[in-house]
């Protein structure tokens, strides 16, 4: 028993590796996140978050939850919690980054990925996803009026593309350096990898793995419509080298500072987003490794890249009487197998150093004892496997659509793989964005936030398809109006209390900055003048009282403050957004029964709880059409009608709800 005892703790260690691996690196994240996709697919957008949530419950959060849990906000149109959660996922990228910058030992790869597998890794997201997350976070900003910050990011898209450039090819060198400094040989070949699937005519167009056109046609188009054609131009270029000879990207290089909308038009940008991007699986292949004393049979992982179910691309959008051409500028699938045939050779030389640490150990243990070699093999085969992780939810592919259009509400239609989809989105403004999601069952449309330079007027609602419904022609959809922030500094001592249902933070009144005053009188202090019977404590501090507040920019408030609140009934006019609300209050919300019209002349009746839309109400457009029902935190309930004013909406009778509903 004295070689048993020895090898003891050799046995200990070998046989704790797969429990210590089980919680964290050997996790089943394939089958965890084909569940969220799976629910997203359906439309069940909570119970896809729940999922998440319930995926990662620990206080340590990796990269995964971060880019999965904001791509649901997105889908959601919840822009803001979107950008936050985002935020947080590139905090850990951009660690990666200057890890990379400052540790030169990182071209060599973790411990962990030549000890047990390349799973053991810390995920700090494939490359492409790590450019994607950059694009998709300037897209955030742009919905949200963020325009400074777009710009910021699509900086940082271009330096992070520059950045992985030089990595891997550092990476693969210092890999080749160790292989031969550990003398375990090299693999010849790999008999049953799939790898045609890597190396398809699409596969070898791509310019590398981590580039998409996309983002590069986004700064471009971005560019432009914020009149800096110096700057839109080289996006554009940039985008027509990772995407040759498509026709949308030639035309708005050939445009670009050429011509501006017209009065009264919008220059739209439809995005268009369809599936999901590839899972990956394991395939273990066992591989003889040369060693000095002879060859040795061990098994190795190899990731292989599955598609999702396919989810066509509608080729046109039918908007205004017009058919707008549909051009896909980035496929995520095969960026992902680009990826993967690029990073091929670094994996295998990982693999074989891996290789060596395991026949060594494989070898001491047997010399040991029977028992421990038997260990041994047993812990090589389980832990042995390929990284599966990846960003999921992410789509497929990212399809485009452009025009101008008379602003206004407009009617979308398009082809799915179940009929016709139709609903409809504002325009206002000098641009706007339109997000559409096509997941097969479900189908996504954000409302845009009318980027024209100013805050929105409106939050962003999806249009969801219920599984196993159909596709039927739904009625409008349009967006539930809530109300823009002030665009001034001064403006910002008004901000209505329902400024932002996507942040859920409710707006104050700033603090009030005169001197005591006499009642009845005129005080003005900065940009706001206080008319009435308002008196204020001490200088400086909030007003008191009955009367009327104006600001420099023409801003409005007519009813009663206390402690800088706004309190019971009352009228707010914003000549700056175009907004005003009349109606109850509670420490400065919107709270009761209150009236509020939209610039573009959408009105809502109803009842208003902490800030937002909540109970019954009524929800009537420009053009008549009506919305009567029950809210609920901002949105719309299923207890509620759309009613058509003077207009037949077709839909065939089969498709149509029995009691009438769109």
């Amino acid at each position: 028993m004295q070689p048993l005892r020895k090898t003891a703790p050799l046995l200990l260690l070998l046989a704790a590796m797969p429990t210590l691996c089980a919680a964290g690196p050997m996790r089943q994240y394939n089958s965890e996140l084909g569940e969220a996709v799976r629910l997203v697919k359906s439309g069940a957008l909570k119970d896809a978050v729940a999922q998440i949530e319930k995926n990662n419950a620990g206080a340590d959060k990796d990269i995964l939850y971060f880019f999965e849990k904001g791509e649901l906000f997105s889908l959601g149109s919840n822009y803001t919690a979107s950008r936050d959660t985002w935020l947080k996922g590139d905090e850990i990228i951009q660690a990666w980054e200057n890890d990379i910058r400052n540790n030169s030992s990182r071209l060599s790869g973790d411990i962990g990925s030549y000890l047990i597998s390349d799973k053991t890794r810390r995920y700090e997201g494939q490359d492409y996803e790590k450019v994607l997350l950059s694009t998709r976070l300037t897209l955030d900003h742009i919905m949200l009026g963020n325009f400074e910050h777009a710009r910021i990011e699509m900086k940082k898209t271009y330096e992070r593309e520059k950045l992985i450039e030089a990595f891997r090819e550092k990476e693969y060198e210092a890999l080749k350096a160790e292989a031969e400094k550990q003398e375990t040989g090299s693999i010849a070949r790999l008999d049953g990898y799939p790898m045609e699937e890597i190396d398809t005519a699409e596969v070898r167009e791509l310019k590398n793995g981590f580039q998409n056109a996309f983002a590069h046609y986004l700064a471009g188009y971005f560019f432009e419509v914020t009149d800096e054609p110096s700057l839109a131009e080289p996006g554009y270029r940039n985008a027509l080298q990772l995407a040759p000879g498509k026709a949308i990207i030639q035309s708005a290089l050939d445009g670009v500072g050429k011509a501006r909308p017209d009065p009264g038009e919008t220059d739209v940008l439809f995005v268009i987003e369809s599936g999901f991007a590839p899972s990956i699986d394991s395939l273990n292949i066992p591989i003889p490794i040369p060693r000095r004393n002879g060859l040795i049979i061990t098994p190795l992982s190899f990731p292989v890249i599955k598609s999702s179910s396919p989810v066509p691309v509608p080729t046109s959008l039918s908007v205004a009487g017009r058919q707008l051409p549909v051009e896909t500028l980035t496929n995520t699938d095969t960026m992902a197998r680009r990826q993967l045939k690029d990073q091929m050779p670094s994996i295998i030389l990982r693999s074989v150093i891996r290789s060596g640490f395991k026949s060594v150990v494989q070898d001491q243990a047997n010399k040991a004892h029977w028992i421990a070699g038997l260990v041994a093999n047993v812990v090589a085969v389980t832990t042995e496997q390929a990284d599966d992780r990846n960003w999921r939810t992410l789509p497929e592919r990212i399809s485009v659509a452009r025009t101008r259009l008379p602003q206004g509400r407009h009617v979308i239609e398009f082809q799915t793989s179940a009929g016709s989809y139709r609903t409809e989105a504002d325009i206002a403004g000098r641009f706007t964005i339109v997000p559409i999601r096509i997941t097969g069952d479900a189908v996504y449309v954000g409302q845009p936030n009318l980027a024209s330079g100013k805050a929105p007027d409106f939050v962003a609602e999806k249009a969801i398809l219920p599984s196993g419904a159909g596709l039927p022609v739904p009625g409008p959809t349009p967006a539930v109006p809530a109300v823009a922030a002030p665009s001034t500094p001064a403006a910002m001592a008004n901000v209505p209390p329902a400024a932002s249902a996507q942040s859920g933070e409710p707006a104050r009144a700033a603090l009030a900055t005169q001197p005591p005053a006499a009642s009845g009188k005129r005080v003005t202090a900065g940009d706001t003048t206080y008319i009435g019977d308002f008196s204020f404590a001490q200088a400086g501090g909030r007003a008191n009282g009955q009367g009327v507040v104006e600001w420099r920019n023409g801003d409005r408030f007519e009813g009663r403050l206390e402690n800088g609140l706004r309190q019971g009934k009352g009228r707010f006019t914003s000549q700056a957004n175009g907004f005003s609300y009349e109606g109850e209050m509670k420490d400065d919300e919107f709270h009761g029964q209150g009236t509020y019209t939209s610039e573009n002349g959408t009105r809502y009746e109803g009842n208003w709880k902490n800030g937002v839309k909540d109970g019954q109400g009524k929800l009537t457009f420009p053009d008549g059409d009506f919305w009567e029902g029950l809210f609920s935190n901002d949105q719309r309930t299923e207890q509620g009608k759309m009613t058509f004013v003077g207009k037949t909406i077709a839909k065939p009778a089969a498709e149509a709800a029995p009691d009438g509903k769109p």
